[in-house]
């Protein structure tokens, strides 16, 4: 690898990773938002919350990771401006088309890691995820052992404790079933335990009473004072492990051969959109890194710098990608489409480097580059 080609490429590296920081902080905590709310509800612990945000980071990476090198070269080539470098390059004879070289190595390595990551540990983990919360909600058990606080198992039932004694004994229980508005229930106890008697598990409640109002033709309020009665939880629990996988847990060879019986209700487009998706997508990484040189430096060299060419470079990269997401969704619906999930990334690296060749400089005849004016040769003002 030549010295130029290091140099631009530990340009890029500090930024690089500077980026991924940042927009992995901010993508990953938007992310984990969406499973605070299982870890709440069902009592579960901050390490449990740890694990599932871990598990998003995968999916999480995917986006960060072309985006940052785009910021990161379009943050390098403006330094490299700033600094005159680029000017000291021209003068020194290499051409705009020389300038993609270390530019696509980076993206080459980058290419890979974004495929590795996409093909293998993205289904790897969101399998994990989905299995993990599937188990988490069916932990009937810890959704109810929290003191303190009004909890939500199941959509329209209510749970407080007050208190938690010994192992499995609970202080001051409250319960408030309303899943059928026409027999509302309200149970409350001085003190129960959980058992799990082998079928499922139940909340035996002791010293109590309990209040069932229903509503219809006649209404009324029945009111039951006892020393022991029984609750099931396991109807709060969700149903066996077995589920369908969504597409996102699949690789990307059992997207492309599933056949439309094995859906599970789903279309067949949407599993051929999920892996034709996942092998194009490494291609914008790639795509965005040399229409970020492209865009940028092309045209020639500008002594008030490329603030506008950075911004035209970021629509065209975002429009990339919109383009891209909205070819994704016809494809999920009328899979004979998925040869188009390809298009934008392949032309946007076929435009890259068309621009790149159509603007190469030659390297310039000995007194050309700077002549007694003090002009550069190739620059704009």
């Amino acid at each position: 690898m030549a010295r130029l080609d290091v140099y631009i490429i530990r340009q890029m590296i500090g930024p690089f990773l500077f980026f991924v920081l940042v927009f992995t902080g901010v993508i990953w905590l938007s992310q984990s938002l969406r499973v605070i709310d299982t870890v709440v509800n069902n009592g579960q612990s901050g390490w449990v919350f740890l694990e599932f945000t871990a598990l998003l980071l995968p999916r999480v990476m995917t986006i960060v990771l072309p985006v940052a090198a785009f910021a990161a070269t379009l943050y390098a080539i403006n330094r490299l401006d700033a600094e005159s470098e680029l000017v000291v390059i021209a003068t020194a004879g290499v051409s705009r088309l020389r300038l993609l070289r270390p530019i696509a190595i980076a993206a080459f390595v980058l290419t890979v890691i974004v495929a590795l990551v996409t093909l293998w540990l993205v289904p790897l983990t969101q399998g994990e995820l989905r299995d993990r919360i599937t188990q988490v909600r069916g932990d009937v058990a810890a959704a109810f052992i929290r003191e303190g606080a009004f909890l939500t198992p199941a959509r329209g039932v209510t749970v407080y404790i007050r208190q938690v004694g010994r192992p499995g004994e609970l202080m001051g229980v409250f319960v408030h079933d309303k899943r059928d508005p026409a027999q509302v229930s309200t149970y409350t106890a001085e003190r129960a335990v959980l058992l799990d008697d082998g079928p499922g598990t139940r909340l035996v409640m002791f010293d109590g009473v309990a209040q069932i109002a229903r509503e219809g033709i006649e209404e009324s309020l029945s009111v039951l004072r006892f020393t022991q009665l029984g609750y099931d939880l396991s109807q709060f629990a969700e149903a066996g492990t077995e589920r369908d996988r969504k597409p996102s847990e699949l690789y990307v060879g059992r997207l492309l051969t599933i056949g439309e019986d094995e859906t599970g209700g789903r279309t067949l487009g949407e599993f051929r959109a999920e892996g034709h998706e996942a092998l194009s997508s490494p291609l914008y990484v790639p795509a965005f890194m040399l229409l970020a040189v492209a865009i940028v430096v092309a045209a020639g060299f500008r002594r008030r710098g490329f603030s506008r060419r950075v911004v035209v470079a970021v629509a065209v990269a975002l429009a990339l990608r919109v383009i891209g997401l909205a070819i994704k969704s016809m494809v999920a619906a009328q899979a004979a489409l998925w040869p188009l999930l390809y298009v934008p990334p392949l032309a946007a690296i076929a435009l890259a480097i068309w621009l790149m060749a159509r603007h190469s400089i030659r390297p310039p005849a000995p007194g050309s580059a700077i002549g007694g004016s003090g002009k550069l040769t190739g620059t704009q003002a």
